[in-house]
């Protein structure tokens, strides 16, 4: 296993680039998500709850393998969506927690896991095993990756600030802004920058030998 430098640049580029690689799946997840925040409205949270969640991971995978095959870096033609949804269990407890009650722990090991995902995803790792997987790989370039988790984290907030203005507005001119569209993206904006920013790091930090993509390809 080989592994390159990475800079913040780099992982801020990496990330917008593999944004643009699959914009069209982009578009058709966010699609989905916003239908089925306007279902949740009609019927209510309860009937939908689930199949949200269910949908959720699954698109999210989608997103990783759809992107991780354009890159060549699929390793395994299975898919291993129960150890992709496990390593969420597993991590995001101390991430919230680091996050919630100390900010800099929680950039830490948001750092340091960013590419748990896309192990799994690539090369088929259970969900402790990509979670050390991406622990190693990023050891001496966790700083500029926690700077780059740190950017999605006070881009969004600043987003989520402007729509909420908007939306103030509106509600002052008697405006009802129920279930719009911008809403449902705002939401999603923080999990589709991570997963670009972990596809980056996997890239540029996770195994370099990738042949194995010629013959599943």
């Amino acid at each position: 296993m080989t592994r390159r430098d990475v800079s913040f640049g780099a992982l801020v580029s990496g990330m917008f680039a593999n944004l643009r690689l699959v914009w069209w799946q982009l578009l058709a997840y966010l699609a989905v998500a916003t239908v089925l925040a306007f279902v949740g409205q009609l019927v209510g949270d309860e009937p939908t709850g689930l199949v949200g969640l269910i949908l959720y991971f699954a698109g999210q995978y989608w997103l990783f393998r759809s992107l991780l095959k354009a890159r060549g870096l699929v390793e395994t033609p299975r898919i291993h969506i129960f150890a992709f949804v496990g390593l969420a269990a597993v991590l995001i407890i101390p991430i919230m927690f680091g996050i919630g009650l100390f900010v800099l722990p929680g950039l830490f090991l948001v750092a340091r896991y960013i590419a748990a995902p896309s192990y799994i995803v690539a090369r088929g790792d259970g969900a402790f095993a990509a979670a050390i997987n991406s622990w190693r790989a990023v050891r001496g370039h966790t700083l500029p990756i926690a700077g780059a988790a740190a950017l999605i984290f006070i881009g969004v907030s600043l987003i989520g600030g402007l729509i909420g203005g908007i939306g103030g507005l509106l509600a002052g001119l008697g405006t009802d802004r129920a279930a719009e569209p911008i809403d449902v993206i705002e939401l999603q904006l923080i999990p589709l920058l991570l997963f670009a920013l972990s596809t980056a790091t996997y890239e540029l930090l996770g195994p370099q030998d990738n042949s194995i993509e010629e013959v599943f390809g």
